[in-house]
């Protein structure tokens, strides 16, 4: 005789969990790879409570989650995801934390693994990155950083935000920014313009973030104000976090980059503008082992078929290094 135990059949599956937020079950697991959706371990099996899902639905309509939130003053690893290789914490080799939100990232903090190095992940924005780079809080951060001024990726910015600071900056690669409609683009929505007729409501990214502060400049391009924007106050962390509330109706438009929508049910993305994502760090560290390791590894052909493996990315600037 089997029976199942009241707490088990109020648990959920990744399955449940995609159903019942509309988006693929590659992306629950992304969720929790990035730390934004709650889970417990039942052996080998991953389960979610009601309580998980809420609380990551709640934090994505209420806008940053807690380490976000925080002064950077206090910016502290606990808001930062461990990822160090058995070799490097039986080593005690100190951590060394990279600052941005990409996958791409994910190949570099796997190589610099590799090498025996524990790697720290911070996935506060670009904005923010390069502050706590500049104060020694985090040794690489990256960034998509758009002047309007210029019209040029993240050199005005690092100028600016990193003075006197020597830093090495490494393209990394390019990727489509744009919105996030609802598949078939009902409403129309092509323009940056578009975000402010009254029948458009968006969800916009928190405060910081390369994507944020790219849909600022075109407002102010566009004479807008953010008060003419429905929604504009309403913030999410992520890219996917973006796409999947337009993907549940929460919101008309939503905006980020293409690979957002990728596991987002329908969802179609607007492509608008290419961006550049660099890789900066202090010039103090390049005869370290994980910056010499990264200068041999973005350049390389090894590199680029990762990245086109993983799709999206525009490589006809990939290893592009200048230094400031």
């Amino acid at each position: 005789m089997s029976y199942n135990h009241p707490m088990e059949s109020t648990l959920l599956t990744a399955d449940d969990v995609a159903q019942q937020l509309r988006i693929k079950k590659y992306t629950v697991y992304e969720l929790i790879k990035r730390g934004e959706l709650p889970s417990s371990r039942v052996g080998k099996q991953v389960r979610f409570s009601q309580e998980d899902i809420r609380r990551y639905l709640e934090a994505n309509k209420t806008g940053p989650q807690p380490m976000l939130r925080k002064p950077l003053g206090d910016f502290h690893p606990e808001g930062i995801s461990e990822t160090p290789s058995p070799q490097a914490a039986q080593a005690g080799s100190p951590a060394l934390v990279i600052s941005g939100q990409d996958r791409c990232l994910d190949l570099l903090v796997s190589r610099i693994a590799e090498a025996g190095i524990a790697a720290l992940r911070s996935y506060v924005g670009c904005y923010n990155g390069l502050y706590a780079l500049y104060h020694g809080r985090v040794t690489m951060a990256a960034s998509h950083l758009w002047d309007g001024e210029t019209d040029t990726y993240n050199y005005p910015f690092i100028r600016r935000l990193l003075p006197g600071l020597p830093v090495g900056v490494l393209r990394l690669a390019g990727r489509m920014q744009g919105f996030y409609v609802k598949k078939g683009n009902p409403l129309n929505i092509h323009d940056w313009k578009d975000l402010a007729r009254p029948d458009v409501t968006i969800v916009n990214r928190e405060r910081g973030c390369g994507t944020r502060i790219l849909l600022d400049q075109k407002l102010r391009r566009a004479g807008l104000k953010p008060q003419d924007i429905r929604g504009y106050g309403r913030e999410s962390t992520t890219h996917m976090a973006c796409a999947g509330i337009v993907s549940r109706g929460g919101a008309d438009a939503g905006i980020g980059c293409e690979k957002g929508a990728e596991h987002a049910a329908g969802v179609d993305f607007i492509p608008l503008q290419n961006e550049w994502y660099d890789f900066v760090f202090r010039l103090s560290d390049r005869n370290t082992a994980a910056v010499r390791n990264l200068l041999s590894y973005v350049p390389s052909p090894e590199f680029k078929q990762d990245l086109r493996m993983m799709g999206g990315y525009d490589l006809s600037q990939t290893g592009i290094y200048e230094e400031f």
